[in-house]
């Protein structure tokens, strides 16, 4: 009998575009990477923010400038080539430049009065979200190529949140925020991360952006927001802390975020940021 095998340079090509095919179809890997090319690319604004909390810190000041912001950079231009080169009736530079827009005023407000430590504990629940978005992402896509790519960025946002949360502990002993303080920022920065920096980004992806119409079906935000909840849940074993992370994504019924002074510290267990590795995420 004889088999038929793809094997060889030529197999890999034909199921490379295989993989590549499927994945142009796939409107929750388009929306996901999408708005991820955006905040990425937006980076320079959150580095500028850093660099002036951390203006009295000259090591962390070289972190951010020599380690961190490359790394973002790089997410960035990988993302965005990747949306461009597999999805190019998109019009990602002026979607990009409207959002950009909108984003923009929203993080310099934020920069007003935060505290190192407090801003050390934002970007630690924010690598460790970032961390674990890639890697849900990377599992529900088809391509080989795309998936190592988000597994590689899962891994820098894990290492991010290493630093971060190094950096947090450290400053935390001199300028303690508290358990009820620490837990409220750690609500509001997950339940923000839903309903304003990826829904504006995926506000700029529709149709008007197009030229000719996407190939997939058009998903709104909240069918989003659900089918990454059940991407996550499905992919990722979560401990309590974490839990706390995709707790928005998964309750889409509620795209506003509710007052994090009403929520009750969770009771008899000890809470530390430590509890969010990402590495604990990825298994």
């Amino acid at each position: 009998m004889t088999h038929c095998k793809h094997d060889g340079p030529q197999g890999h090509r034909e199921q490379s575009s295989t993989q590549q095919v499927m994945t142009r179809h796939n409107g929750l890997i388009f929306y996901g990477l999408a708005a991820a090319s955006f905040l990425e690319t937006a980076i320079p604004l959150h580095a500028s923010a850093l660099l002036n909390v951390f203006a009295a810190d000259p090591e962390v000041q070289r972190w951010i400038e020599q380690s961190w912001w490359p790394v973002k950079s790089a997410h960035a231009r990988e993302t965005r080539a990747y949306v461009e080169a597999t999805w190019p009736e998109f019009d990602w530079s002026s979607a990009y430049g409207e959002f950009y827009e909108a984003y923009r005023p929203l993080v310099c407000v934020e920069r007003d009065g935060r505290s190192r430590t407090r801003e050390a504990l934002i970007r630690s629940v924010g690598a460790a979200q970032a961390s674990a978005f890639y890697r849900c992402l990377g599992t529900a896509t088809d391509d080989a190529g795309l998936r190592q790519l988000l597994y590689r960025m899962s891994a820098d946002e894990s290492a991010h949140f290493g630093c971060f949360r190094r950096l947090f502990a450290r400053l935390d002993q001199n300028n303690r925020l508290g358990l009820l303080a620490t837990y409220r920022t750690i609500v509001t920065c997950a339940t923000r991360a839903r309903d304003v920096d990826v829904q504006l980004a995926f506000s700029r992806l529709g149709s008007a952006h197009w030229y000719g119409g996407a190939p997939f079906p058009e998903l709104g935000y909240r069918d989003f927001v659900m089918r990454m909840g059940e991407v996550v849940r499905r992919h990722m074993t979560l401990g309590a802390a974490q839990r706390l992370l995709f707790r928005p994504w998964w309750q889409a019924r509620r795209l506003r975020p509710a007052s994090a002074a009403t929520r009750p510290v969770p009771r008899n267990r000890t809470f530390s940021v430590r509890q969010l590795q990402p590495s604990t995420l990825s298994q």
